[in-house]
């Protein structure tokens, strides 16, 4: 199983967390909350230190982060994902946010050779825990290819939109993952 780094353990990305270890992954975990770090590691995640502490244990590295600015300043901003991540890295960015500030991270980090998906998720708290939450995805076939086993711990249907922040686009081309 893939070590996967995730950073932001509220109300969706602590469930997803839990799924994510009762899958058998290895989990590395940020939040500036401590009590769901705390019971993140009580069940078996691993604690980091910052968003860059995360990048550089985990070569895949997820954030949900309730909206722009906190995706910005947990992945670009001082020990942040960026600072921490090798060149080859994959961040996976599943808040909802701005399609120009996912455009932005992605070109920042793909400056620095880190890849990244924009995969924001419908679904809310109850699908998160169950596990069945909508996923849509905007990147890099490879990266999505790559990232398949883990979205099936909490999507059923997969789709790749053609480039990030498609996938929170208003109109925004589809291509199904599935059969």
């Amino acid at each position: 199983m893939a070590k996967i780094g995730f950073v932001g353990l509220g109300i969706m990305g602590k469930p997803m967390s839990k799924n994510l270890l009762k899958a058998g992954h290895e989990l590395v975990v940020y939040d500036i909350v401590a009590k769901p770090v705390e019971e993140l590691k009580q069940t078996g995640a691993e604690v980091a230190a910052s968003p860059a502490d995360v990048a550089s244990k985990a070569n895949i590295v997820i954030t949900m982060l309730p909206n722009s600015p906190h995706v910005k300043q947990a992945i670009l901003g001082e020990k942040g994902v960026a600072e921490g991540a090798k060149s080859g890295a994959l961040v996976v960015d599943m808040s909802s946010i701005a399609p120009l500030v996912a455009r932005e991270v992605g070109a920042d980090l793909a400056k620095k050779g880190i890849r990244m998906l924009d995969a924001p998720v419908s679904g809310g708290e109850p699908k998160a825990i169950e596990g069945t939450l909508s996923i849509m995805v905007g990147g890099e076939q490879a990266d999505f290819d790559q990232m398949l086993p883990i979205f099936k711990q909490w999507d059923r249907r997969r789709c790749l939109p053609a480039r990030w922040a498609r996938a929170t686009s208003p109109s925004w081309p589809i291509r199904s993952s599935s059969p």
